[in-house]
């Protein structure tokens, strides 16, 4: 039997898409049947050149969901330690961390210096299906999470890695707080599960987005943002103004506690810087690719004792947290599944375009 993935060429060339044998899974590894595979806006800046990556014949793809269809292992446990079997739906993460180099010691391994992932392998190397874009996927056993029967799956796919993203880079600050004013810079995907994981934890939040897709701007504000701005119509000092008078009226000092930028826009990042108030905290986890650099005005962190955290990767008792939040709000379990336009393998270039362009709020192959 063989099952077809998705193939990067190298940066900006087409994908191409080839089948290979499916094998047996080797001891501590699991083969998965795809349900759902996310492009992540990694996978764009990689695509475009903007990430470096071996451009050998390869698998992209680290959002991938999928069924347990043959375990290497007659007993076999995920990465959190709880029992797999055949039939079971699990996220596969691609994460690498070493273990022994400083932050991994002191249990950073978020922060690895020496990070991997699994995917990077050329997809000449059996079993193949290395990374997510196939019909199939062989993952380590300790790179799965599996997913309960009341989370639904395609929930999960809306945010199978900023979601966990997001849940980092909060944790990193010091946590979500109930009553604290925060700010959205995006309302991509990353930014959306942002603006539901404020809400849910009590927060007021204010999200600076785009209203140009009306289907993106529909789904934002079901997710119940207290205030929106439109990036496109609303000036700096406009912003500047709004945030601080929000601040006042809860009561929260001079403007934002927390600001988070997940737009990726490197124009954001002054923007962010001051909108906080007085020892508030600008999480940064957006910035995932080298655009550029961008003048800010330092004085603001010193005599606002500002608190700027970066953050670009996460743990597997992330995406636990992540699996967590999912069922314990069901009601957010149809509004995520909405977020996703779906495309077969064979579409690979035009669900790429589509994400470039903003067209799609979560693109994902099924």
């Amino acid at each position: 039997m063989q099952k077809n993935a998705v193939i990067f060429n190298g940066p900006e060339k087409p994908f191409s898409l080839r089948a290979f044998p499916i094998l047996p899974p080797a001891a501590g590894q699991a083969g998965l049947t795809l349900v759902s595979s996310g492009i992540c806006g990694t996978d764009v800046h990689i695509h475009e050149g903007f990430l470096g990556i071996p451009d050998m014949p390869l698998i992209l793809g680290h959002e991938f969901i999928g069924k347990i269809d043959a375990l290497g292992d007659s007993k076999a446990m995920d990465g959190l330690g709880n029992p797999l079997a055949v039939g079971d739906t699990a996220i596969a993460c691609v994460a690498i961390p070493c273990g022994k180099c400083f932050n991994c010691r002191r249990g950073e391994t978020a922060s690895c210096l020496s990070f991997g992932v699994t995917y990077v392998k050329s997809v000449e190397e059996p079993p193949h299906f290395h990374g997510g874009y196939g019909e199939y996927l062989f993952s380590p056993l300790q790179n799965l999470v599996r997913l309960p029967e009341t989370v639904n799956p395609m929930a999960a796919a809306a945010f199978p890695c900023g979601g966990p993203t997001v849940i980092r880079a909060f944790e990193y600050g010091g946590g979500t707080h109930e009553g604290e004013l925060v700010v959205v810079q995006g309302n991509g995907s990353v930014g959306l599960f942002a603006l539901a994981w404020a809400k849910a934890h009590g927060c007021q939040v204010a999200v600076i987005g785009s209203a140009a897709n009306a289907e993106r701007l529909k789904l934002t504000q079901t997710l119940q943002p207290d205030r929106f701005f439109d990036f496109r119509k609303t000036a700096p000092d406009e912003l500047r103004k709004a945030i601080a008078e929000m601040a006042v009226e809860l009561g929260r000092g001079d403007g934002a506690d927390t600001v988070i930028e997940t737009s990726g826009s490197p124009q954001a990042f002054p923007l962010g810087l001051s909108l906080l108030r007085t020892r508030g905290r600008y999480l940064v986890p957006g910035q995932y690719s080298d655009r550029g650099p961008v003048s800010i005005e330092p004085h603001l962190i010193t005599f606002r004792a500002l608190q700027v955290i970066g953050s670009g990767q996460y743990t597997m008792q992330d995406l636990k947290t992540y699996v967590d939040f999912l069922a314990a709000h069901p009601e957010l379990q149809p509004i995520f599944a909405q977020m996703l336009s779906k495309y077969s393998l064979k579409e690979a270039d035009k669900a790429f375009a589509d994400a470039k362009a903003g067209k799609t709020i979560k693109a994902v192959f099924c």
